[in-house]
């Protein structure tokens, strides 16, 4: 392979990272600005946000129904040196020195690249558009989700990924608009292959910083990467414009959370912390959700 295709290559493949997880960076839905679920951010995100960081219980909308996210999961900082951590849980973050500096890298990538570009794609594309450019993109990935949803014995879910698919791509006009769920309340079922790991008890591992994409862990990379190549768009399009639309898709999703995040950062005291902090918080509401869906359905 000539030089300047290898250069390139690999620019792509660090570039297309921006269309998984989580897309960067996340909001404090899935993640620490999320993201994980994987769900475009509130417009009142950033006062519960403020909420959380003040101590106190906030009540968030998902797409699975009302959940409470109490602040108390991890503490504001880093286990003492000293060892005397009180009542409050600390987390052990192994790999800080490295997610720091990664975070400071992505967080300069945001401010003089992404934001700016996200800015102008704002002033240039109208909102209503650039929901129908999103719908779009999250109909091209309900057969990923099928896929996830049937491998983690969530088959009702991977009926709602078939029936939404068909329809948006054919009504809905591939995927532009949402009939699925306006008409036949067919709401959506996301699930990543780190949401299938999670069903079988395959833990996340460490906080991982990841270039671009921010906030995730071991888990979660593997399943970027993974969905990297099993992605639905690499069977529609080829190499270079299947890695073209994964690029734009993921800029697409950064947009719709750009301005949460500059919001949050300028607000935090310690940015790292705050959204670390927020991304694990994010983690065991999903786990305890999950769990208690388990348990609803033993007892049935």
């Amino acid at each position: 392979m000539p030089a300047y295709r290898q250069g390139a290559f690999a620019l792509i493949i660090c570039l297309f990272l921006l269309g998984g997880c989580a897309s960067a960076p996340d909001t404090p839905e899935n993640s620490a600005v999320q993201p994980q679920d994987n769900k475009q951010p509130q417009n009142n995100e950033p006062a519960l946000a403020e909420e959380l960081a003040k101590g106190k219980d906030v009540t968030v909308q998902t797409s699975q129904g009302a959940v409470s996210v109490s602040p108390v999961v991890v503490a504001v900082g880093d286990t003492p040196e000293s060892g005397n951590t009180g009542d409050e849980v600390y987390y052990n973050d192994p790999w800080e020195g490295f997610n720091r500096a990664m975070f400071s890298f992505n967080n300069v990538s945001y401010q003089y690249v992404l934001l700016p570009l996200a800015d102008g794609y704002h002033y240039v594309v109208p909102g209503g558009v650039r929901d129908k450019i999103g719908n779009a993109f999250d109909n091209l990935r309900e057969p990923l989700n099928l896929v996830n949803n049937t491998f983690a014995g969530e088959f009702s879910e991977a009926g709602a990924n078939l029936g939404r698919f068909l329809i948006n791509s054919t009504v809905g006009l591939l995927g532009l608009f949402d009939p699925a769920s306006d008409w036949f309340d067919i709401k959506p079922q996301k699930q990543t292959i780190a949401n299938t790991l999670q069903r079988y008890d395959i833990g996340s591992g460490p906080y991982l910083v990841i270039p671009i994409l921010g906030p995730s862990d071991p888990r979660g990379a593997l399943s970027t990467l993974t969905e990297g190549f099993v992605h639905p768009v690499n069977y529609i399009a080829e190499p270079p414009e299947s890695y073209q639309l994964r690029i734009f898709e993921g800029f697409d999703d950064f947009s719709n959370q750009s301005d949460t995040y500059r919001k949050l950062y300028e607000q935090a005291e310690d940015p790292y912390i705050y959204f670390r902090n927020q991304y694990i918080q994010g983690q065991r509401r999903d786990e305890l959700f999950e769990l208690s869906e388990r348990e609803q359905q033993d007892n049935q």
